[in-house]
């Protein structure tokens, strides 16, 4: 039988563990200039990311009012909370149940010039897929939507379905972004896929290059899998 905690009292816990860990980090920054330019582009942007690198973002873009979408299960609602108390915003919900409703929460806050947080592969998976989510969000909300992705020298890499990492006190974490992409508002369909692929495909490019830059390999690199 699982045991599930309070949320409250476990999410406290949760953000203590994290200001923690992450003040020990050794954080190494690439890309920053494709934020600047995609601030140019929409001021508000959209940052997209795999499920299992959430961590390490959730301290390094702590107190920047981002707000994150998660899911209303258990789990996901006690990452959400957890994160609230580090400065995310909290919305509940996903992109797969219920995305419609999501969806037009996100564009309105985008529409109010707020950023976004967004688990491309969430919130189950499968992994290394990048659903529709963010590329309808840029869309809609006609913000730059902005690929980043991390990678840890020393971590544990969990048997989620999402191979969520967890870095190793005193360790080199290095943070890239990647070019803004844009999604005009009279895109076809069509098209939008042909973006999601590209997104998906780019994520993946940047993590499997740390990962492997990290010096990892086989089943430990991206994307997780004998190589």
């Amino acid at each position: 039988m699982k045991i599930r905690l309070n949320p409250g009292f476990a999410s406290f816990f949760g953000a203590l563990f994290i200001r923690l860990l992450g003040s020990t980090l050794r954080i190494e920054w690439r890309g920053a200039e494709h934020v600047d330019e995609a601030r140019k582009i929409s001021g508000q942007v959209i940052f997209a990311f795999w499920h299992g690198r959430l961590l390490v973002f959730s301290w390094t873009h702590r107190k920047q009012n981002i707000q994150v979408l998660a899911s209303e299960h258990y789990d996901g609602d006690l990452m959400g909370r957890s994160i609230e108390r580090l400065g995310f915003g909290h919305i509940k919900g996903s992109t797969t149940r219920g995305g419609a409703r999501a969806l037009m929460t996100l564009t309105s806050l985008l529409k109010k010039g707020l950023d976004v947080g967004l688990t491309v592969d969430g919130p189950k998976g499968p992994l290394g897929h990048v659903q529709q989510g963010a590329v309808e969000l840029g869309r809609l909300g006609s913000s730059a939507v902005i690929p980043m992705s991390c990678s840890a020298k020393r971590r544990v890499l969990l048997g989620s379905w999402d191979r969520f990492q967890i870095p190793l006190p005193f360790t080199r974490v290095v943070i890239e972004y990647e070019r803004p992409i844009t999604v005009p508002s009279d895109t076809g369909a069509d098209e939008r896929e042909k973006i999601r692929l590209g997104l998906e495909e780019k994520l993946g490019q940047m993590t499997r290059t740390l990962d492997l830059e990290m010096g990892y390999k086989g089943k430990e690199a991206w994307p997780h899998e004998d190589n």
